[in-house]
């Protein structure tokens, strides 16, 4: 899954504690955090793009941008980059139909 933030230094912190939560969860779910700068090129190997609340003005792009590879998008709401935030986006995940731990989108 990828995580977008403005300029990649808030979705590493999210990433590291969904990764945290995760674990805490028995998921196996992978995050990677990147600046909204990753939407002018293609996606590949992603299956979510959770988009930032403070970079919302991108969700668009980044839905788009996800569609194009079969992928989901994600708007979070402002949230803190903690446990509890993390588990706030965990929660939206886990309300998606089906979320894959590993990418099918290679390409």
């Amino acid at each position: 899954m990828l995580v977008l933030c403005g300029a990649g230094a808030s979705s590493t912190f999210l990433a590291h504690a969904l990764r945290r939560q995760a674990t805490v969860r028995g998921l196996p779910h992978t995050f990677a955090p990147a600046s909204v700068a990753a939407l002018s090129m293609p996606l590949t190997s992603v299956d979510v793009v959770l988009v930032s609340s403070h970079v919302a003005d991108f969700f668009d792009q980044a839905a788009i941008a996800a569609h194009a590879i079969g992928a989901t998008a994600i708007q979070l709401p402002a949230l803190n980059f903690d446990a509890a935030g993390a588990n706030i986006a965990l929660d939206l995940l886990d309300s998606l139909p089906q979320v894959t731990t590993e990418s099918s989108n290679n390409g």
